[in-house]
């Protein structure tokens, strides 16, 4: 059996959390005079912001437990916040002043602790113990007991008892239990022989919780993150330590043990994957990592990272990229980027998307998504945004809303508003479509499509010819409106054309117009106007070479000729 001696303790107090160290009663906000008129039927979220604009700091609760829209009347007040939120409130509530913010929480139910030190044989010291229900005895399970400058944690048993180790020498040790709907107990145990040890306290941050997900709510995180671990920051809640560094093998062998989730680390080292509160320096990671809270600076993951929080900095991963909230920097994934605001730069095999505003760039393989865009989408497929569009390029098509720049895709172009796509079809809200019959200096008779924005749009028809050698022709173009009056008009149109008869491809065309129209009717234009073209032709008796031609050129691939010729045609416009 080993030996051991009990250690006696000493205080026990219920009512204060020992995250505050030693400015536990130095509660500048709370502390704060306040003085506020008459209030009649005035929700107290409407209360709270008030006050917490002529006091500088912010209010922090959940929306579920502090009843925000509850009207309240008062007759006017004087004294400290304290008194004034116990009022408001009543007593089953808890309040903690903390960085900036005074902290709400629902607290109905009240707990105790009861703990021994051993130390046994080999100079280990154990500090064993239990926590109970303060009105009816019950034991609680699941509530997390921690050092906050040792940085070691436990979760109770079925039974509610617990176990903390700690290392030799440790000195005096403050433990602290919270759990959900209960209100925070510390508890002091002095040692007998090193009563003045001096420890470095631990720096400790708030942060809100928001009202974005949770990371912990992610199904796939789900996968990777112990209950246990989850339970542990329910508790816990939105206090966060810092550290130099941390290793793990998994989420749950970590050097900071069951804390890992607490703690904000300088330099993180994750084996096969990690589970931590954020970074503030760099972690890598050979499988994932994960952060409850916000990523600066550098991340490196063989497969994935998830970020609960922002991200600046540059991020890596060989699968994808997960951030709740804003990513600022370098995002690069062999698949996908995930975020709900980025500024930087988002490079993916496969997918960017982005749920909010992307005011950076995005390249990816496929497909780039963002619901406002101020840069560039860059994708092989396709881009998509679903607000205010910056310029978008893709290999086949580009949706936006009230685009600022420019749209290029080889097919369509979709938009509310674009001056400049560049596409064959182009349907813009705003912009100019038409269907023209016309004919030309060869006798062909063309249908076309022209749709676009207010400057660029483009062209894409069909052209036939039945005379003694028949031939069809396809056309594919750009165009600008020049000039685009309410009755006169002015295109300019660059169009090639493949000209081709049932057996082969017979020549192509390469062509400059310049087409003034003349607009009769809101929906009926007439347009006429010059063209030169150069004629690329295989055997010089396939071409056709009608109207004023410049020159030719005969060499072993066939002829080159340049000709000037007319168009002329009708235009149905809407």
């Amino acid at each position: 059996m080993p030996q051991f001696r009990k250690i006696v303790l000493l205080i026990h107090v219920s009512l204060l959390s020992v995250f505050f160290g030693p400015a536990l009663f130095a509660q500048k906000n709370l502390n704060r005079e306040i003085t506020i008129g008459s209030i009649r039927q005035q929700p107290i979220g409407k209360v709270l912001q008030n006050i917490s604009q002529n006091g500088r700091f912010s209010f922090a609760y959940n929306n579920n437990t502090i009843p925000s829209d509850s009207l309240i009347s008062l007759q006017g007040y004087s004294g400290s916040l304290f008194i004034l939120l116990t009022k408001l409130l009543g007593s089953n509530y808890e309040f903690k002043d903390i960085d900036g913010y005074v902290v709400l929480r629902h607290t109905p139910n009240r707990l105790s602790i009861t703990a021994e030190v051993v130390i046994t044989q080999d100079n280990e010291v154990v500090v064993k113990g239990n926590i109970c229900d303060n009105v009816s005895g019950a034991r609680i399970k699941n509530a997390s007991v921690y050092e906050k400058n040792l940085l070691i944690s436990s979760l109770t048993d079925a039974d509610g008892n617990f176990e903390l180790k700690l290392k030799a020498g440790a000195g005096s040790v403050g433990l602290t239990v919270s759990k959900e709907s209960y209100r925070d107990t510390s508890l002091f145990i002095l040692s007998e022989v090193k009563v003045y040890y001096h420890k470095v306290a631990k720096n400790y941050d708030y942060y809100p919780e928001g009202t974005g997900k949770r990371l912990e709510s992610n199904r796939f995180a789900r996968l990777f993150i112990s209950s246990k671990q989850i339970i542990q920051g329910m508790n816990l809640g939105n206090y966060f330590a810092t550290s130099a560094y941390q290793i793990s093998l998994t989420p749950g062998l970590s050097s900071h043990g069951m804390y890992n989730s607490q703690v904000i680390d300088h330099v993180s080292l994750n084996l096969l994957g990690g589970y931590t509160a954020g970074i503030n320096g760099i972690e890598a990671g050979g499988v994932f990592n994960i952060n409850r809270k916000n990523m600066q600076y550098v991340q490196l993951a063989g497969a994935f990272n998830l970020v609960g929080g922002n991200v600046s900095g540059l991020q890596a991963a060989g699968i994808y990229n997960n951030v709740y909230k804003s990513a600022f920097g370098v995002q690069l994934a062999g698949c996908a980027n995930i975020d709900s605001m980025a500024r930087g730069l988002q490079v993916a095999g496969l997918i960017n998307k982005t749920k909010g505003k992307n005011s950076g760039m995005q390249l990816a393989g496929l497909f780039n998504m963002a619901a406002e865009t101020k840069g560039i989408q860059l994708a092989g497929l396709g881009n998509w945004s679903s607000g205010q569009t910056g310029s978008q390029i893709s290999g086949l098509f580009n949706v936006g809303k009230k685009v600022k720049g420019f749209q290029l895709a080889m097919l369509i172009n979709v938009a509310d508003s674009s001056d400049y796509p560049v596409g064959l079809i182009n349907l813009v809200k705003t912009g100019e479509k038409s269907i023209a019959v016309s004919t030309d200096e060869l006798w062909f008779t063309h249908i076309d499509l022209r749709s676009g924005g207010r400057v660029l749009y483009g062209l894409v028809g069909t052209a036939f010819k039945f005379n003694v050698r028949p031939a069809y022709a396809l056309s594919l173009g750009i165009g600008a409106h020049i000039i685009h009056r309410s009755r006169f008009s002015l295109d300019g149109e660059y169009v090639n054309q493949q000209t081709f008869n049932m057996r082969k491809n017979l020549y192509q065309t390469n062509g400059l117009k310049l087409l003034p129209g003349y607009r009769f009717t809101k929906t009926l234009r007439v347009f006429a106007g010059p063209s030169i073209q150069e004629v690329h032709a295989g055997d010089a008796s396939d071409a056709d070479l009608n109207g004023w031609v410049f020159s030719k050129r005969y060499n072993q691939d066939g002829i080159t000729a340049l000709h000037a010729g007319l168009t002329m045609g009708i235009q149905y416009v809407w």
